[in-house]
């Protein structure tokens, strides 16, 4: 009898940790979150990826190896992935939309083989990160360089404005050759479709 009734007191605590022990786990599911939306990021062959829901490039990957906060900054300036000049460090809320999106370490779509990567953000002698393996953001000192990486990224439509406003700083019009170059650098930096060059280009082409 008195089995019995150690055996009923048994059972209500073994269910009790197992349920402890289902929360924890749907915790870290939903900490990592539900795996990347395929449809949201265009892998480029030349070395780049786009976010088509910020409008951001980044480099595939990062630099493969651990730099302080100032030795990031000059990477990220300095890169010149596809043939752009106007690479940067990224802010903590761009990094963050990674991050949100579920790319994580190691992730197949922009391979971050460190740990961390630093932000453009300082606070004194410390500067910001993000972390891609425990999901979350915060401050080092910036000589600090262990597991610290860079990843460049651009502002595909700040380049594009640049380029409209570079097309419109004549008063004359545009030449045939301008027009065209300008529609070949539109198209190089994927700010336009095939379809949509090949249309525009025929329109001007036209007109010779």
């Amino acid at each position: 009898m008195q089995a019995l009734k150690n055996k009923k007191k048994i059972i209500p605590n073994i269910l009790r940790y197992l349920s402890l022990i289902c929360l924890i786990a749907l915790s870290a599911c939903a900490q990592l979150g539900g795996g990347v939306d395929p449809e949201r990021f265009q892998i480029n062959s030349d070395g780049t990826v786009l976010d088509k829901e910020t409008d951001l490039m980044w480099a595939a990957e990062d630099n493969s190896q651990s730099l302080t906060w100032a030795e990031a900054g000059e990477y990220c300036t300095s890169y010149s992935g596809a043939g752009h000049q106007d690479w940067r460090v990224p802010a903590v809320s761009e990094l963050a939309a990674l991050l949100e999106a579920g790319i994580r370490q190691n992730e197949k779509i922009i391979r971050i083989s460190g740990d961390r990567i630093w932000a453009s953000e300082t606070d004194d002698s410390t500067g910001a990160f993000c972390s891609f393996h425990g999901a979350g953001c915060g401050w080092l000192e910036k000589v600090v360089s262990i597991s610290l990486h860079a990843l460049p990224v651009r502002d595909t439509k700040a380049a594009a404005t640049s380029s409209a406003s570079a097309a419109e700083t004549n008063d004359k019009p545009q030449s045939i050759e301008q027009r065209l170059q300008v529609l070949d650098l539109l198209h190089k930096q994927q700010l336009i479709t095939g379809d949509e060059y090949d249309r525009k280009k025929a329109a001007i082409l036209n007109e010779l």
